[in-house]
């Protein structure tokens, strides 16, 4: 038995080798090949030899990767021979497929997170905010394996300690007094915990963004005196547009569509009326219109482009350092800050539904002192959604650029 799967792993690899072979071959027939470049470049000139074999590897490299067919083809013969866990550009990461068929990064090394330094960040902003009679709530977002699943989900030898880390986490801030709010158990209770993550990536998809946005809007109203109209957080108010095979994410760019496929991504619009300005340094010039019109990005989708492309970006289109998004049909409504990282691309737009003005910050990229910034805003609420991971995102919460 082992004899024949080691056969037809053999006569896979030469099926894809053939292919590969084959690919090389129509780019160099129809003139779009650098390795014909190259010989052309020796036909005419002989004494090239040298410069020629120091320029063919990377002709020919360049030639599987004008259609990433490298990487392609590396995916499809993982995928054929069954292995679940792929080297990474980043060497203390792996590409992991879990047993559900999805994509995540894996980190053979990781061991049990100490959050302590995040635990004292958050608090410590906590208790500056307290001081200023601002309110902060701090919502840790699901993880793409579920709590309790790791061992289900992964193959054996590897382990994931990022909802390990998350409980520890909310325990020291909920010890101190600080408002959290857990997400996970709303996404644990759904009918298909899986279908509301990305099959390539470790992000939620919009669907599971707005799931979260119902959730929040409860606890907005109840805590903090922010309330949504109820016709907004209502599904059969939005018309929703599907792109199919549109998205391969972080994960699926670094093994090809044929080791775990693509995903869509749905497009949701209002069908009642909104009135948005969205500005941010990050912009050439404010954007103003509707929510699709300002808060979305259907450039980003106007075309599919696997491996150049982050459709992703469709909702708020990406990680800035901090944006403004104005909501002008409700001038009297509440103002939130929104302390971010990448998760909160598809969730923000529907966040700034419940407010007057919403004001994302991203501390990766965020240059100018937060405590200052805050103060000037002046919000009704803090608001910080983190995922936090198996190696943490301490860069997340450095909350403040001096001495309080």
């Amino acid at each position: 038995m082992k004899h024949r799967k080691e056969t037809i792993t053999a006569v896979l690899f030469f099926l894809l080798l053939a292919m590969g072979l084959c690919y090389i071959a129509f780019l160099f027939l129809s003139g779009q090949s650098s390795l014909r470049e190259e010989l052309g470049k020796l036909r005419r000139d002989p004494g090239y030899v040298l410069e020629f074999v120091e320029q063919a590897e990377s002709a020919l490299n360049e030639d599987l990767d004008q259609s990433h067919g490298f990487i392609q083809l590396y995916g499809g013969f993982q995928r054929l021979s069954g292995r679940r866990m792929l080297e990474d550009v980043n060497q203390a990461a792996r590409v992991v497929r879990l047993s559900n068929g999805t994509l995540n990064f894996s980190y053979p090394d990781a061991q049990p997170l100490d959050v302590s330094p995040q635990i004292q960040a958050v608090n410590d902003l906590h208790d500056v905010l307290a001081q200023w009679d601002i309110p902060l709530l701090y919502v840790a977002a699901p993880q793409k394996i579920q709590d309790g699943q790791e061992e289900a989900l992964l193959p054996p030898g590897i382990y994931d300690y990022a909802n390990d880390n998350a409980d520890r986490l909310l325990a020291g801030l909920q010890a101190h007094g600080t408002d959290t709010w857990d997400l996970r158990p709303l996404f644990a209770q759904q009918e298909d915990y899986a279908s509301l993550f990305f099959r390539t990536d470790h992000h939620w998809k919009p669907e599971g963004a707005f799931l979260a946005w119902q959730e929040l809007t409860g606890i907005l109203a109840q805590d903090y005196g922010i309330h949504t109209p109820s016709e907004y957080t209502d599904p059969a108010n939005y018309e929703t547009k599907v792109y199919e095979d549109y998205f391969l994410g972080s994960q699926g760019k670094r093994t090809g569509t044929l080791y775990a496929g693509t995903d869509d991504i749905t497009e949701y619009i209002p069908r009642f009326e909104t009135n948005f300005t969205y500005d941010s340094p990050s912009f050439a010039q404010e954007r103003t219109g509707t929510f699709s019109q300002s808060l979305l990005f259907p450039e980003r989708v106007a075309e599919r482009d696997w491996f150049g492309g982050n459709p992703y970006t469709l909702y708020s289109g990406g990680d800035y350092g901090i944006a403004t998004m104005t909501n002008h049909l409700n001038p009297d409504g509440k103002k939130i800050v929104l302390l971010r990282e990448s998760f909160s691309c598809a969730l923000a737009p529907f966040l700034a539904l419940s407010c007057s003005e919403l004001t994302t910050i991203d501390l990766r990229y965020f240059d100018g002192d937060l405590l200052d910034t805050l103060r000037e805003i002046d919000p009704d609420l803090v608001l910080t959604l983190y995922c936090v991971s198996s190696i943490g995102n301490q860069d997340l919460f450095i909350f403040q650029q001096g001495e309080t």
